[in-house]
């Protein structure tokens, strides 16, 4: 197998890592933004699930400063699963990177 389809394994797999994660913040997002009461929880879920540096997330984290969370047992442990899902897709972002540094060190 030559480097070249070795590098389109590893690019695919950077594509559903990020789909991944982009689904897990929306999902712990529409969580949190419906425990608080906020309105429109799933546009704010969008919002903090696009954008490629986290502006969106930083922006639903200002937004939700005055409200409190009345989340119960249930939520929070899918909150719980959500974030050891999204560690794990870090994770896998890391191994691939290091991955491909390696493939591409190695090939010159």
């Amino acid at each position: 197998m030559n480097i070249m389809a070795i590098m389109i394994f590893l690019m695919l797999g950077f594509i559903i890592a990020a789909v991944l994660m982009c689904y897990y913040i929306y999902s712990l997002v529409l969580i949190d933004a419906k425990s608080r009461g906020i309105k429109n929880p799933k546009f704010w879920s969008l919002i903090a699930a696009g954008g490629q540096r986290g502006e969106g997330l930083l922006l639903y984290l200002f937004s939700r400063r005055k409200t409190t969370s009345s989340m119960s047992s249930a939520e929070i442990e899918q909150v719980g699963g959500l974030k050891r899902k999204i560690y794990c897709v870090m994770a896998v972002f890391l191994f691939l990177f290091l991955l491909a540094v390696l493939l591409i060190f190695q090939s010159a």
